[in-house]
């Protein structure tokens, strides 16, 4: 499983309000999991077996612990093989084939299309881009009438740039 694949899982709600965990704890400890597998940090898989998340708060459904459970074990064996994926980005034309999905509130699609322009020429030996410089970019966001990127979807094309970088010793 790949960093984007992380960062694009979405779990079921628990049934009953005040029941199963908590979702932004959840979906903090994958963003550490997603940074580990993009090799920006190290997680030790003992750490992911001994995760413990609090209880949704009251009123709030949280996620259905199984399915939770479920995917932390698929990234504890991953860890554990030391395996990542390659990724599909061979090719600076790979990067611009990526279609991101559109939202009210997302990223500036003129500075996104701006860094993937120069990334892909980065792929392709046209210019030079390190990883570190992928994962400390930042785009402004757009409101109201001006539709951006989705957030979600470009953090996860970021991951995979990211981690095709790192493959590349770069």
């Amino acid at each position: 499983m790949s960093p984007a694949d992380v960062r694009l899982t979405k779990f079921p709600r628990h049934a009953k309000a005040g029941q199963g965990y908590d979702v932004e704890q959840v979906n903090t400890f994958l963003r550490r999991i997603a940074d580990a597998l993009s090799g920006r940090i190290r997680v030790h898989p003992d750490e992911v077996r001994a995760v413990v998340f609090r209880r949704a708060v009251s009123g709030q459904r949280g996620y259905d612990p199984r399915p939770v459970d479920d995917f932390l074990a698929r990234v504890e064996r991953q860890l554990r093989a030391g395996y990542v994926p390659p990724t599909g980005l061979r090719s600076g034309e790979d990067l611009i084939e990526v279609k991101l999905p559109k939202a009210s509130n997302g990223y500036d699609r003129v500075e996104v299309d701006a860094f993937l322009g120069r990334a892909a020429a980065a792929l392709d030996g046209r210019t030079r881009m390190t990883a570190s410089e992928v994962r400390n970019t930042r785009f402004s966001t757009t409101s109201g009438l001006r539709r951006g990127y989705r957030v979600q979807a470009v953090d996860a094309l970021l991951d995979t740039l990211e981690q095709e970088l790192r493959f590349r010793g770069r």
